[in-house]
């Protein structure tokens, strides 16, 4: 109970000390400027509230849907699990105050990430990570990974053929890659010696 008091009292300052920022920049500005800011402003409060009753449905949804809101109409794009979730996003955003209309072109796919998936691909992707720069030294910036559901694509670039081969058994290795997809390429002579 303490903890929601202090979040809310934060929660308060924080809005308080944005509306006195917003009240000092204004006083410089033209009247159609002032105007434009404050609009902008309500809607980027909008946003957020939209994004965090998101987040309450279901994590994933976050990051699978985008929400654009301008003067106050609240636009989302992208894909939920269900027609039940795309609802309840629906729903979620007309609650917030300040909505005067939702144009919702969520999709329906069954086959979107649940949170519990994201999560373990975000995992699975430090292990990957993890496992290169233990076993080739490798920065970051020369390999990117991304996983999905246990299949993990690479690109970016390899100093040398043996390099690349070391990449690839490497990530194969770590425990539940079901799959690697090589986009990796070999790097130019100059880069691998300046490397």
């Amino acid at each position: 109970m303490n903890v929601r008091h202090h979040t809310r009292t934060s929660g308060t300052l924080h809005h308080l000390l944005l509306w006195i920022g917003l009240v000092v920049a204004l006083a410089a500005c033209s009247p159609a400027q002032q105007q434009r800011a404050k609009s902008d402003m309500n809607d980027a409060f909008i946003a957020a509230q939209v994004h965090a009753r998101l987040a309450g449905i279901d994590a994933a949804t976050v990051s699978l849907v985008t929400i654009d809101v301008v003067h106050g109409v609240v636009t989302m794009t992208g894909q939920v699990h269900s027609q039940h979730e795309r609802e309840q996003a629906d729903a979620a955003a007309r609650a917030v105050p300040g909505v005067t209309r939702v144009v919702n072109r969520l999709t329906v796919n069954p086959k979107a990430p649940t949170a519990d998936q994201i999560e373990a691909d975000v995992q699975m992707q430090a292990r990957v990570r993890g496992a290169l720069a233990a076993q080739t030294g490798m920065n970051a910036l020369h390999v990117q990974t991304d996983v999905h559901q246990g299949v993990v694509t690479l690109q970016g670039t390899y100093p040398s053929a043996p390099m690349h081969e070391v990449i690839l058994q490497t990530v194969r290795g770590v425990p539940g890659v079901r799959k690697v997809v090589d986009h990796l390429h070999a790097a130019p002579p100059s880069s691998a010696t300046g490397a």
